[in-house]
């Protein structure tokens, strides 16, 4: 699930506004404030206007980054399954190798492709998993 933060560009920390009575104290923390994904800058500084609390924020040195929320176990089982064909392409060159027929290794050729070209994919989604 996708979401939005709102950090400081020069510090990178993520943003923490904690109200104490009616005013708003901003600081920096280690974990992000998840807001939805059509928050805006300018969607906050018309909260904060509307309240007469605009000048307590420097709005110029925060930017709203996307986050991807996942939920604890899900990578990992979504790693397993996109081994499969990788799995399965290791035991087929193992079986080509081992072959001395020649029509069967033509067979087993075209079948090594198409699985070297599931490898692929797999391998690049993992690589931009995370």
């Amino acid at each position: 699930m996708k979401a939005k933060a709102l950090r400081f560009k020069d510090t990178k920390e993520f943003v923490s506004i904690q109200f104490f009575g009616e005013e708003p104290i901003v600081g920096s923390c280690d974990l992000p404030t998840i807001q939805p994904m059509t928050a805006t800058i300018s969607g906050m500084k018309n909260v904060y206007e509307s309240e007469d609390m605009e000048d307590l924020f420097d709005f110029d040195n925060m930017e709203f980054v996307e986050l991807d929320i996942i939920e604890a176990g899900e990578v990992g089982a979504d790693i397993r399954n996109k081994l499969s064909p990788c799995k399965t392409l290791a035991s087929l060159v193992e079986a080509f190798l081992n072959e001395e027929h020649p029509d069967k290794k033509n067979g087993m050729k075209d079948l090594i492709w198409e699985v070297l070209k599931q490898n692929k994919e797999s391998v690049e989604y993992i690589a931009n998993l995370l």
